[in-house]
């Protein structure tokens, strides 16, 4: 997820009130791949999440596949550096 969040930086994240949404960074429990954290790139009518991260280096979205609704385990709200507390942009 790097430049967003680099190796170091921890995160704070809560449970979704809604559905996720286009844009928001997302704790993902992915069956295969362990926990990722990912930007949601689109949510379709089914429910299913395609998800990618912020760097060309990221794990390419036909490895990660679909994403199912139960797999969206948080919304990453907060990213803690040595530098400071950021607010993530929706």
């Amino acid at each position: 997820m790097s430049p967003t969040i680099v190796n170091g930086d921890y995160v704070l994240a809560g449970k979704y009130k809604s559905n996720p949404n286009k844009g928001n960074v997302a704790v993902i429990e992915h069956p295969s791949l362990g926990i990722l954290i990912k930007r949601i790139d689109q949510v379709s009518e089914d429910g299913k999440a395609f998800v990618s991260g912020d760097n060309d280096f990221s794990t390419p979205q036909r490895i990660i596949g679909p994403i199912y609704k139960d797999w969206i385990k948080y919304q990453v709200r907060w990213r803690i550096s040595p530098f400071g507390l950021y607010r993530l942009k929706k």
